[in-house]
């Protein structure tokens, strides 16, 4: 027998889960490992999940968004096209891409990654104006040298009732992040862009001859893999060599510092390499000095590699530079690590089973067995009898009679509904759960919301 009972707003708590999930980066050979991960090949492609394609093959490191068109190959033949669709024309491949459309219309509702010009520029209204599919991301990192200029070409170009237009040029991805960065200052005064004390004098946005003007890596990691912010204190940076481990970064304090802790002893132990915008997802890497010295011994510190693209030292602003492009450093690795913050809402509820009640059921073994139940029928009318006997299932001592009679159910189900008794969900239980009528229970539900 069906029982509705309503949640009251003592039974109902909303809850925010956090998780900090582990993720880590191996980057070797110009790839990046992620949680050790390798390209699953598939019956139509190299790589499952769509993650771009490189010299040598599928690329490892990627996460897809949604996971659309796992192991599926074929491609659009245009941008545009138009309504209706033939799939034999319009696809090609032997297993055809699933495609994001929409259709041109007064809403004017389309793709943020389409602008209001390529939006205006599809002639005609119920045309169809399609995106793709995987949505992949992975890491990348860039390295600015101390002559590569932060901004590229002349910002302010003409002037307009005495306003500076800025009509051409374009800023780097470092100079973007200047507000930010001196915006965390509070915690470390290595978040300062531009400082004559910090590291003897150094400038994040400077470059060529200009004081102050330092090599910086820039790291930067897609918000997929972390989710809401970095957890801090988290991020550790490991420099290998030939499989040595000649260098390891940490954020000790959780201030975003990210200081040399390893080995010990190396050049450079203590100082600190870089800083972290742990909301962000940034890491900012100004450590330059020789992490090759007194490797297997040695004071000379003779390994070199191409890290940016000349023969150099090993430094922190190298880290991970073979993701970049070409540049493949072979005798070099480097390995990431952080965790993510995952926030989960969830939705607790309370179903009480209150004493003396939920102990009648219209199951059929509730009543005794050989029970009759008509008790007439005709052509006026269907009569049930309203005595039949509820089956006794008190146990005793002994064999007959049974113990004293009460009345026993069990709970096996527990049905949610919403305010129009619209069926939302049901809880099922592992083991029916005894009621008796002198039990009061209580169900705790938990949903993910």
């Amino acid at each position: 027998m069906a029982y509705i009972f309503k949640f009251e707003s003592s039974d109902k708590l909303v809850n925010i889960v956090k998780n900090h999930p582990d993720v880590s980066f191996y980057i070797y050979n110009g790839s990046a490992y992620y949680n050790n991960q390798t390209p699953i090949s598939g019956a139509f492609t190299n790589n499952v999940i769509g993650a771009p394609m490189g010299d040598s093959g599928s690329k490892p490191g990627y996460i897809s968004l949604y996971e659309m068109n796992v192991d599926r190959d074929g491609s659009l033949t245009n941008a545009l096209f138009e309504a209706p669709i033939d799939p034999t024309s319009y696809y090609r491949g032997k297993n055809p891409r699933i495609v994001p459309f929409l259709i041109k219309n007064g809403t004017r509702i389309s793709f943020k990654t389409v602008t209001n010009k390529q939006f205006n520029s599809v002639d005609e209204w119920g045309q169809t104006v399609s995106s793709s599919y995987p949505l992949t991301a992975s890491i990348s990192k860039e390295f600015f040298s101390s002559t590569t200029p932060r901004i590229i070409g002349d910002l302010v170009t003409a002037s307009f009732n005495g306003w500076e237009l800025a009509t051409s040029g374009s800023t780097s991805h470092l100079y973007t992040l200047a507000n930010t960065i001196n915006y965390y200052k509070q915690w470390s005064p290595h978040f300062v862009v531009s400082s004559s004390t910090v590291g003897g004098g150094r400038d994040l946005l400077a470059s060529g001859s200009s004081p102050g003007a330092i090599d910086v890596g820039l790291i930067s990691i897609p918000s997929i893999f972390y989710g809401s912010d970095i957890k801090k204190g988290s991020v550790g940076l490991k420099f290998y060599i030939t499989g040595t481990l000649v260098g390891e970064l940490k954020d000790e304090r959780k201030n975003g510092e990210l200081i040399q802790v390893g080995p010990t002893g190396s050049t450079g132990s203590g100082s600190v390499a870089g800083i972290t915008l742990y909301n962000e997802g940034f890491i900012i890497l100004t450590g330059s000095w020789n992490l090759a010295l007194g490797l297997n011994g040695g004071g000379g510190g003779g390994h070199k590699e191409d890290y940016t693209g000349s023969v150099g030292d090993p430094s922190w602003v190298c880290f991970a530079q073979s993701i970049s492009g070409t540049i493949e450093a072979t005798g070099s690795s480097f390995l990431m690590d952080f965790k993510g913050t995952s926030k989960v809402p969830t939705l607790t509820m309370f179903a009480h089973a209150r004493r003396n009640m939920l102990n009648h059921s219209n199951n059929p073994t509730y009543k005794k067995a050989g029970s009759p139940t008509i008790s007439s029928t005709g052509s006026l009318g269907y009569f049930e009898r309203d005595t039949i006997d509820i089956k006794n299932i008190v146990s005793s001592s002994y064999n007959d009679p049974t113990g004293s009679f009460k009345k026993t159910t069990y709970i096996s189900e527990i049905g949610i509904y919403d305010g129009n008794k619209n069926l939302l969900g049901v809880a099922k239980l592992a083991t029916p759960v005894k009621k008796t009528e002198e039990r009061d229970l209580t169900f705790k539900l938990k949903l993910d919301i």
